[in-house]
């Protein structure tokens, strides 16, 4: 997928509430787009999750589906990442995908979306030490 093709990120600090088969985790949503969001814990890689949070602007819960797709597990005293877990929307009831759509409709207006130009793996290699 070029940069093109990537649908808008967008900061921001929302609770998630995230179970798996083996495990529950509440944490913080750090970035999130229409196709899915960054949580910062580590969850099991290919597990499908259950995931309820709520958005700022209406604060009515979003219950979804959804599948980690990629874990960051950076070293503790990196400054440049932070570890978590991609994680893609896999199922979202139509009236939750809406409640979605307009939250990020509202982040567009408020900020654009930042520079997606660097890929996940271009800011891994710059973040460790050595030549890149």
């Amino acid at each position: 997928m070029t940069p093109e093709e990537r649908e808008p990120r967008y900061k921001v600090d929302i609770r998630v509430d995230c179970a798996t088969r083996d495990m529950f985790v509440s944490n913080r949503m750090m970035n999130i787009s229409r196709g899915g969001f960054f949580i910062e814990t580590n969850l099991p890689l290919h597990s499908e999750v259950d995931l309820v949070f709520r958005v700022p602007e209406s604060g009515l819960p979003i219950l979804a589906k959804g599948c980690v797709l990629w874990n960051c597990d950076m070293k503790k005293g990196s400054t440049r990442l932070v570890a978590g877990s991609g994680i893609k929307f896999t199922e979202m009831e139509p009236r939750h995908r809406q409640i979605l759509e307009s939250c990020l409709a509202a982040l567009a207006q408020r900020s654009p979306p930042p520079d997606q130009t660097q890929t996940v793996w271009e800011t891994l290699r710059a973040a460790l030490p050595g030549p890149n």
